[in-house]
């Protein structure tokens, strides 16, 4: 006898439960909805006379969800913090913890990609970069218009990105009416490299308050180094992340990507 399995109806009417109990991203979504399922087909085998409706009811019991959606001691769900929580609905303890989940998942896969991007020859460009930028500290006759002038550079090549490569190049349009812990985190990206950036202008910016440091030339070389590495971070962050997640989320959401 094969093994029963819930249909594509009864799958959406997960997908419904979901969203009925606030659970808003489609990737936390469907990690809810296998879990709920797998249950749901498990229970299936040693009680294949049960109806959808009553099988479901039996998982979300197991769930810990009372007749008045608390957490209950035994709950199946896993404890925030550690802790049982009394008075939570269900579905909220669970949405918190797959997407803590998630999230966890998607900095990850994000650190791996800038991980992959600063290898060779990246590593060679910035410590090629960043002997120029010494030598334009040493040798330069005035440091608080180099600083000035790396300043402008980064400005005007942030604006650049912002106004036309962005929205050309990595710009990712998803229909409306979903949301996804994916495409939060991709939009979050540019957040993160103007951030980047900044620290660097920054540190310039305090440099020129005390100019005898930058006649130093340790300082010199940290300062290069630094603005340097700021430099292909922000490169890191602003190119080649945008471009592998958007290709990720193609990937996995097709059908929810504008053409």
């Amino acid at each position: 006898m094969s093994k029963r399995k819930l249909t594509p109806e009864e799958i959406n009417q997960l997908f419904e439960l979901c969203e009925f109990h606030n659970v808003h991203y489609y990737d936390v979504q469907i990690e809810l909805v296998d879990h709920i399922a797998s249950s749901i087909e498990a229970l299936w085998e040693t009680s294949p006379e049960l109806s959808f409706e009553e099988a479901i009811s039996m998982v979300v019991e197991q769930f810990g969800i009372d007749p008045g959606f608390n957490v209950a001691y035994d709950s199946l769900l896993p404890p925030i913090s550690g802790k049982t929580h009394i008075g939570e609905s269900g579905f909220e303890a669970i949405k918190e913890a797959k997407e803590k989940e998630l999230r966890r998942k998607y900095d990850r896969l994000q650190w791996k990609y800038i991980g992959e991007f600063f290898k060779l020859p990246k590593i060679i460009l910035t410590l090629a970069i960043t002997f120029a930028l010494f030598l334009v500290f040493k040798f330069s006759n005035n440091d608080i218009v180099v600083s000035y002038c790396i300043q402008g550079f980064y400005i005007l090549s942030l604006a650049i990105y912002l106004i036309f490569i962005y929205p050309k190049k990595f710009r990712l349009s998803i229909i409306t009416g979903k949301s996804f812990l994916l495409y939060e985190q991709f939009r979050n990206i540019k957040r993160g490299a103007i951030g980047t950036g900044v620290s660097s202008v920054n540190t310039l910016a305090l440099l020129r308050l005390n100019p005898p440091f930058l006649n130093n030339i340790y300082w010199q070389l940290f300062v290069a180094f630094f603005i340097t590495l700021c430099g292909i971070f922000v490169a890191a962050i602003c190119i080649d992340t945008p471009k592998r997640i958007k290709t990720d989320f193609t990937r996995e959401f097709p059908q929810f990507v504008k053409s």
